[in-house]
């Protein structure tokens, strides 16, 4: 495929790293979510905005075409791409080339779950964007923040055992008073780049490994887990989960973590699998070397 001239991008994920590669004139249209997950990664990797201002406003002044992870057909075909790129887990994000009513090898979807795959899509895109030498520069920016956290850990004999609660909504509505959770039975732990940080930071991850997705799980599992760390979050500022509180679940008290009051709320979400997990990785830090 030649170097593509006109690029809509439907992921805020996907934006991030284009602009990371500065490859901002081939894009021709984005999503909702785009800009201010731009302005999220340059706050999080410490760029002044002031030195990117003609970017910013390039991109401010791009098509909208939706609202991750949809988009509008007919204004996708009228900005006549010649690459879409999506992203999403599974069928989440997924745009058919046939739905998009471009051709199918103009769409490529990106589905980021590990840092391997993380730089593997950078330096995709790189070459899809003749950009590979930015895109080998932030691939060794990437390296040396995870190698500067591994120096940061606490150095401990045996790592903690942590589990992340994700979620606890097992029914999800607009109206959080319409919300069902029973988290005594069954919470959502968090996947995608939450195993790799939880390691990062100096732990060991429970019941979830690096590449896997978020997933369900009951609570006998959690109990013969036996974690020694519990990290709570809301999931995208839930306010349901607030009304459950770990120590005061039927049977959580057993649980060491519950018992040494090792149950720490996190205000990032260390899960999501893009350039900005520098933010929830050093916050991360600090909480698990706060354990004893």
């Amino acid at each position: 495929m030649s170097t593509p001239r006109r690029v809509v991008s439907l992921s805020p994920n996907v934006s991030i790293i284009l602009f990371a590669l500065g490859a901002d004139d081939a894009v021709v249209g984005c999503t909702q979510g785009c800009l201010p997950a731009i302005q999220a990664y340059l706050q999080v990797w410490g760029i002044s905005a002031a030195t990117v201002t003609p970017r910013l406003q390039y991109w401010h002044a791009l098509p909208i075409v939706g609202v991750w992870p949809q988009a509008d057909v007919a204004m996708v075909q009228a900005l006549r791409p010649e690459a879409v790129l999506t992203s999403g887990s599974g069928p989440f994000g997924v745009h058919t080339a046939a739905a998009l009513g471009v051709a199918p090898e103009a769409v490529q979807h990106f589905d980021t779950r590990t840092f391997a795959e993380m730089e593997q899509q950078i330096q995709q895109l790189g070459a899809l964007l003749d950009c590979v030498s930015s895109a080998t520069q932030v691939r060794t920016q990437l390296q040396a923040r995870r190698e500067a956290a591994q120096a940061r850990q606490r150095q401990r004999a045996i790592p903690p055992t942590v589990l992340f609660e994700y979620c606890v909504c097992t029914r999800y509505d607009p109206d959080p008073a319409q919300r069902v959770a029973t988290p005594a039975q069954t919470v959502l732990v968090g996947g995608h780049l939450a195993p790799e940080l939880i390691q990062l930071s100096g732990g060991t991850p429970l019941l979830m490994q690096p590449g896997d997705s978020a997933r369900w799980v009951t609570f006998a599992e959690i109990h013969a887990a036996q974690p020694e760390v519990i990290l709570q979050y809301d999931c995208h500022g839930c306010p349901t989960a607030g009304k459950h509180p770990v120590a005061t679940r039927h049977g959580w008290e057993t649980l060491p973590a519950v018992a040494h009051a090792a149950v720490y709320p996190l205000h990032e979400n260390i899960s999501d699998p893009n350039l900005c997990f520098p933010g929830p990785l050093e916050h991360l830090l600090d909480v698990l070397n706060r354990y004893p």
